[in-house]
């Protein structure tokens, strides 16, 4: 998603943070003058600094205390409207953002460990949905081509969003509504959404949450998906996505390397780095899911399945997606729910993510 760019919440450092502080308190009634010249009349200056005393303290000011006093507005100003369209969740555990014009997901993190596992805001996505044509199959609807007609924060634990009259890639606008509920509780985010489909067309699939840019913790940290081998959850099975994707449906079947496992065999999809963990699934086992991952642009050898070690490659950005694909089949005009989706991180190893597995779950896993 290239429309809505957001600076990342770390971008600026302790220096620059330290230095407008300086400057603020050195130089600040330039920097109220520019205020009061530029921004007027969404702010005011106190009544007891005159505007003819600060005509003086601007003439007087050498060149570069004027522009370090511009620079520290400028950083001030970036800092406020980088957020300025975002909308968040948050605890003591986890911090969740979303795009308030597109309802993309922008930032996820883990507080405790400060994994950033989405990163880039301007990679963020809502969902993605197919509903295809009589003639023509693909017809997905993209959600970086939606905007949200509503998005509303309901309370501090929880957001709803909305999109309508969705634009398809091949079938124009289609008379469908997606509504979602997004909520945080003790360290949970659960993803529930419902769609209606006033359209002679039925949708197939539905992609949501969906994860434009996951991120290991480090360039470092091997990442893995971790899955159940029949419905055991003391018996995982393996996958790794970084530093090296494998792509599993052949080179003429996909335009990306692509993984997919399944969520009946594994209500549960562990994300395991090195000491830390994504817990991600479902209540309930008969559901129809996939957990869907995808690299872009690709890998730099097939032989090696090496991912590029850096956000950009010739200009084009490196990213890892990470989807949950639900098969809704849903009839024209009709009201499908879709099973919510569960997210919580975790500090340990694998063990830690099936403890909360049956923590949940006490009668499935034996307890």
């Amino acid at each position: 998603m290239y429309r809505y760019p957001r600076l990342d919440r770390n971008i600026f450092c302790a220096d620059h943070v330290l230095l407008a502080l300086i400057f603020w308190e050195v130089y600040r009634v330039h920097i109220l003058n520019v205020v009061v010249n530029v921004l007027e009349p969404a702010y005011t200056v106190p009544s007891k600094i005159s505007n003819e005393a600060i005509k003086m303290n601007v003439i007087s000011s050498p060149p570069w205390a004027r522009l370090g006093a511009a620079m520290c507005l400028v950083t001030v100003c970036a800092r406020l409207s980088a957020f300025a369209g975002e909308v968040a969740l948050e605890d003591n555990s986890i911090f969740v953002a979303f795009d308030s014009e597109s309802g993309a997901l922008t930032r996820l993190e883990d507080k405790a460990t400060h994994w950033k596992i989405e990163r880039r805001a301007e990679l963020g996505v809502s969902f993605r949905l197919f509903a295809p044509l009589p003639n023509r199959r693909y017809n997905p609807v993209p959600g970086q081509k939606q905007n949200a007609t509503k998005v509303e924060k309901l309370s501090d634990h929880e957001i709803r969003f909305q999109w309508k009259n969705l634009l398809s890639e091949n079938g124009g606008v289609l008379p469908m509504t997606l509504t979602a509920n997004v909520a945080l509780s003790n360290g949970s985010v659960t993803f529930d959404a419902t769609l209606e489909n006033n359209s002679p067309l039925p949708v197939e699939t539905i992609d949501y949450p969906y994860f434009g840019d996951f991120n290991p913790p480090s360039r470092e940290a091997m990442m893995e998906a971790r899955t159940m081998r029949d419905g055991k959850a003391d018996n995982l099975q393996t996958n790794e996505i970084y530093p090296h994707f494998r792509n599993e449906k052949g080179y003429w079947g996909v335009d990306y390397p692509t993984k997919t496992l399944e969520a009946q065999q594994s209500p549960v999809c562990l994300v395991q780095t090195p000491g830390d963990g994504l817990y991600i699934g479902i209540d309930d086992p008969a559901y129809r899911l996939q957990y869907t991952f995808e690299q872009h642009p690709g890998v730099i050898s097939s032989v090696t399945a090496l991912v590029p070690q850096a956000d950009e490659i010739s200009g084009i950005p490196v990213h890892l997606e990470f989807r949950l694909c639900h098969f809704i089949f849903a009839y024209p005009h009709s009201t499908v729910k879709l099973a919510p989706v569960v997210l919580r991180c975790y500090t340990g190893d694998s063990r830690a993510g099936v403890e909360l597995y049956k923590q949940q779950h006490p009668i499935r896993s034996g307890r």
